[in-house]
């Protein structure tokens, strides 16, 4: 039973690891036979070039080593293959060329500057090869710009390209391309989800976030992928790749640190958001940086690398860290550390997937778990909300029954005492809007103002009969084609005439309008007896507290009352409803 109700709880979760478990066992299948390899190596060869003298000099700038590497291009079938070329790939090195001392480039390794920053990038280069080049010497040289990459030597290919890619670059990259291109995908769609759904807020931030993070993490293993330079070489976008996967490599690690207050709270982590506001302020820093030439953003990613670890670890202090915080800091981190181990053994990045296999299993199944959970609370919330309202409706509508009965039962045994006839004929009238209203009384939705008249008229005709020529109503309807909470009228007039029949202020005069104004209905109920009393700091009258709720809740409409403006001296009390309804202009030329 546990099992099975585990699995129903869980089923988004293990759907969406499986999902992403398939699509790494098609990929890591694609890698080891990718099929068209072995057709590729029979139709189309390829020759690696061995250089036949290697020279080193010492150079000022970059990193002061300048390489030449000579070749003899030999006599072969190569030469004439269409599009044939020498092919070998550069990281942050500057190119040169010939042919028999014949110069076939731009001796970049001279020029000052590449605009923003002194790297080329990584990049492609490719030399033409035709057969009258047979024989003769390729001189190749190149200038690393940094210290890092002037131990790196590189594979001259003879090739063409669209054997390169298929034979040589796709099956070494194919792994890291289709883990980048699907972390990308998947980061987008759940940072997206995360804006598009009504999700809770802590919720809401940390799918999106996490979303964040993935696609900074593919951004940043895409851009380093060799197979993403030769498709785009024709581009010339070799250098502005480069940026954006180490833009990509500074986003991730500050997104990771927002995320980590996020897990938190944003709350209850104010060491965490301090770290992560000096994080971004140190990225940003590191970038505009870059722009001014001060400093090379290269040089820079380790130390920020290393910087943004002890900030993560930080942002732990002030309180223990959770399971949550613990589980997304110490894979990070690990899976870091072993793609870093992967690249100093191969010294490339291109076989090492961990991070990435890391990133987009997390995603799957906790990504998954900030949306589905947070859908599940807020429904939870929404049912809750909405049995409180129900149950604060009921509340209310039984406290106004027995009000309006025990009123108009003490009028007539007022009555009773002094005109028994009159009395009889009330109770008839009493005992008839009963029977006839009763339904609308109980009702908790929304009614037509037309029955609400009905309630109100039944009750002042009690009110009338008791007190004779002292209450005095009239009506300047300008519509009644709307609807508003039951209960809402009678007990306004009856509040009116409660406390504005009094010594010394009868007769009192009530007037009832309803009026159509730019936002909706206003219904208006004025009376000239006793002066308005403001609440002040005692209780406010039970009616009319319930009548506002009951409208709050109901429509979102508002209640007033204050001193009647009137030419009495005698003034009174306004009371003003606003019903944010349009009236219904056909009802009202029916009625006509």
């Amino acid at each position: 039973m546990r099992i099975r109700v585990f699995l129903r709880r869980r089923a988004a979760e293990l759907a969406a690891g499986l999902t992403a478990l398939i699509c790494l066992l098609l990929v890591l299948l694609i890698h080891r036979d990718p099929g068209f390899n072995r057709y590729a190596n029979g139709v189309t060869p390829f020759t690696i070039l061995q250089p036949e003298s290697v020279t080193e000099e010492a150079v000022e700038g970059y990193a002061g080593l300048r390489r030449s590497y000579t070749f003899t291009l030999p006599e072969s079938e190569s030469l004439t293959t269409v599009g044939a070329r020498v092919s070998f790939f550069l990281r942050h090195t500057v190119a040169a060329y010939s042919i028999d001392g014949t110069s076939l480039s731009n001796d970049l390794a001279e020029e000052e500057g590449f605009h923003i920053g002194k790297t080329p990038g990584s990049y492609w280069v490719n030399i033409p090869l035709r057969p009258a080049y047979a024989g003769k010497t390729l001189r190749v040289t190149l200038t690393p710009v940094y210290p890092s990459v002037r131990d790196e030597t590189p594979t001259f290919l003879v090739i063409t390209r669209d054997a390169l890619l298929t034979m040589v670059e796709l099956p070494q990259n194919g792994l890291l391309l289709v883990l980048s291109g699907l972390a990308i995908a998947a980061g987008l769609f759940l940072a997206l989800l995360a804006l598009a759904l009504p999700l809770d807020s802590g919720d809401r931030k940390r799918a999106f976030y996490l979303g964040a993070v993935t696609v900074a993490a593919g951004l940043w293993k895409l851009c380093g992928l060799p197979i993403l330079t030769l498709v785009l070489d024709y581009r010339g976008l070799q250098k502005e790749l480069w940026f954006t996967g180490a833009s990509g490599y500074l986003l991730m690690l500050v997104l990771s640190l927002r995320l980590l207050t996020a897990v938190r709270g944003d709350g209850e982590n104010r060491i965490g958001q301090l770290c992560f506001y000096l994080s971004a302020a140190l990225a940003a820093a590191l970038l505009g940086l870059q722009m001014l030439g001060v400093l090379e953003l290269h040089e820079a990613l380790i130390p920020f690398g290393v910087g943004m670890a002890i900030l993560h670890v930080v942002s732990l202090l002030g309180k223990k860290p959770s399971r949550s915080e613990l589980f997304w800091l110490l894979p990070f981190f690990l899976a870091l550390i072993a793609d870093l181990c992967i690249y100093y053994l191969n010294g490339s990045m291109q076989k090492a997937p961990v991070f990435l296999l890391w990133m987009i299993l997390n995603l799957c199944v906790r990504g998954v778990g900030f949306v589905r959970a947070s859908i599940l609370r807020e429904r939870l919330l929404r049912r809750r909300e909405e049995e409180l309202r129900d149950e604060k409706l009921r509340a209310m509508l039984s406290q106004m029954r027995p009000h309006f009965i025990y009123n108009t039962l003490a009028s007539v045994y007022e009555l009773c005492r002094e005109e028994p006839a009159q009395a009889m004929r009330v109770i008839d009238d009493f005992t008839a809007y009963l029977q006839a209203n009763f339904n609308a009384i109980t009702a908790a939705e929304m009614i037509p103002f037309s029955e609400e008249l009905r309630h109100t008229k039944a009750y002042l005709a009690v009110e009338t009969a008791l007190h004779g020529d002292d209450l005095c109503v009239a009506y300047d309807l300008e519509t009644v084609a709307f609807r508003l909470p039951p209960l809402t009228l009678q007990p306004i007039v009856e509040n009116a005439v409660k406390h504005g029949v009094a010594p010394g202020y009868c007769p009192v005069h009530i007037t009832v309008r309803t009026r159509i104004a730019a936002e909706g209905i206003r219904l208006l109920v004025e009376n000239d007896g006793a002066p308005y009393d403001p609440p002040g700091d005692r209780e406010e009258k039970g009616g009319l507290e319930n009548v506002r709720e009951r409208l709050e809740l109901m429509c979102g409409g508002e209640l007033v009352i204050r001193a009647a403006d009137g030419q009495n001296p005698r003034r009174g009390t306004l009371v003003t409803v606003c019903l944010r309804d349009r009236p219904n202009k056909r009802a009202d030329r029916a009625k006509a």
